[in-house]
């Protein structure tokens, strides 16, 4: 686990990451002292080792957004924000950033007001927390354009990225890490809209998912139906609950999460993704000028699909920067999923039962964005969610015609997000709210 130096504040940010860059969770001992390691294992332990020494002494001058808070951020592109702290069943806090109103309510009424409005809930993806929504700012961010459409915007945080904590585990405890997205559906999203509803007064809410908190949505409306009764639609982008059509790097990544997994259960790593070696070493190839339309770009086109059109080389260090700790028991069950071509429950763990979610409970209208180019939620198995959902209201590609449609990455970070998707949602979401709301 990384220690308190790593995580303090009075580390300069460039020392931080020089000193933090080895804290790659392996217990190099426990290498040395078993003998039973095949040789996928090794070479696992290899790569990473090889990875976070190549690029030590390359440094990255970032953007100050950065390294500021979400609340900082918000604050700083002249929006009010307030901060929600929510607790779940299992004693997990998590921190809500609300968004009462746009810009132009500030500037006529000097106070923002949030009573009378629609409430929507967007909820991260793996790796991620609320700071995807208003990273791209004002004019391209969605958490920002849905507050100047005139929403009561709440962005969420699943437990284990930094807005989160427990009242008992400390955060180095294996404790505190065991969880899956069976955990943020069943009691974490459940928990952010009882927020939602008690501070406003509402009946229902808008979701809006990215990635793996479409997996989120799914998992929780399959296991506690009766939150249904508090959605007035959903909107899923990049939908991630089939993935066993995943492309290249992402499904090499999927189905050999084993071998992370035997090495966790082992002791060789810990239970946790740290995102600061990655962080560094993939910032590091993506700075370096010359290799920046080579390395970097087929890392990432690798792992979520090519759009050279939409990718921008400046704020990617940024985004990766904002990247958050993960658990690897999320990985392991999206290595189920992708292994077993089943929408399957965490029950039994990695090799266990093979339990299929009740995609059957989800009454809610739903809508389905998804790109053409996206190699991790591939269009066919966006159409076979689609076959098996009941209400099904839109199923649309998104991003430019031509030879780059949309990758999974794009859904948050393209360069003409605002044009090509955050406004037209924002336009939809209306739609949505005069069709299905109502209270």
């Amino acid at each position: 686990m990384l220690d308190d130096k790593c995580n303090s504040h009075e580390i300069k940010p460039h020392a931080r990451r020089a000193r933090c860059v080895f804290r790659t969770r392996i217990d190099l001992h426990a290498v040395r002292s078993r003998t039973s390691l095949n040789e996928f294992e090794m070479a696992f332990i290899v790569l990473i080792f090889v990875l976070c020494t190549c690029f030590i002494f390359s440094e990255t001058q970032m953007r100050k957004e950065a390294y500021m808070s979400v609340p900082q951020l918000i604050t700083s592109a002249g929006y009010p924000t307030e901060k929600h702290r929510v607790k779940t069943t299992d004693g997990y806090i998590l921190q809500m950033h609300r968004i009462p109103a746009g810009r132009r309510t500030i500037r006529r009424s000097g106070t923002p007001n949030a009573k009378g409005k629609k409430a929507v809930l967007i909820v991260h993806g793996l790796l991620g927390s609320s700071s995807d929504f208003v990273i791209m700012g004002p004019d391209r961010s969605l958490g920002y354009i849905l507050a100047d459409a005139g929403y009561d915007v709440w962005l969420g945080n699943l437990r284990g990225n930094m807005y989160t904590a427990h009242q008992t585990l400390h955060r180095n405890n294996t404790e505190f890490w065991d969880y899956s997205f069976e955990e943020h559906g069943k009691l974490d999203a459940p928990a952010m809209i009882d927020k939602v509803l008690n501070v406003t007064g509402l009946n229902r809410l808008l979701y809006i998912g990215y990635s793996m908190g479409t997996t989120t949505f799914f998992t929780m409306m399959s296991q506690r139906p009766e939150y249904n009764d508090k959605i007035i639609a959903f909107i899923a982008l990049a939908p991630a609950v089939y993935l066993d059509n995943a492309k290249f790097l992402a499904n090499t990544l999927l189905k050999t999460v084993n071998i992370p997994a035997t090495m966790r259960s082992r002791g060789i790593i810990s239970a946790t993704i740290d995102p600061n070696a990655m962080e560094f070493i993939l910032t590091s190839f993506c700075r370096i000028k010359d290799l920046e339309n080579d390395i970097c770009m087929r890392v990432i086109s690798g792992l979520v699909g090519e759009d050279y059109e939409q990718t921008d080389l400046e704020l990617t260090p940024i985004f990766l920067k904002k990247m958050q700790p993960a658990s690897w028991r999320q990985l392991e069950h999206f290595g189920k999923i992708a292994v077993t071509g089943v929408f399957t429950s965490w029950e039994d763990g990695l090799w266990g039962t093979v339990k299929a979610y009740n995609l059957s409970n989800v009454a809610v209208p739903v809508s389905l964005f998804y790109g053409e180019n996206d190699q991790l939620t591939e269009k066919s198995q966006v159409m076979r969610l689609a076959a098996e959902l009941n209400n099904t209201g839109v199923l649309e590609s998104v991003g430019p015609s031509g030879n780059w449609p949309f990758n999974h990455l794009d859904f948050v970070m393209a360069k003409d997000i605002g044009n090509m998707l955050n406004r037209p949602l924002a336009k939809y979401v209306q739609k949505l709210f005069n069709k299905y709301d109502t209270d």
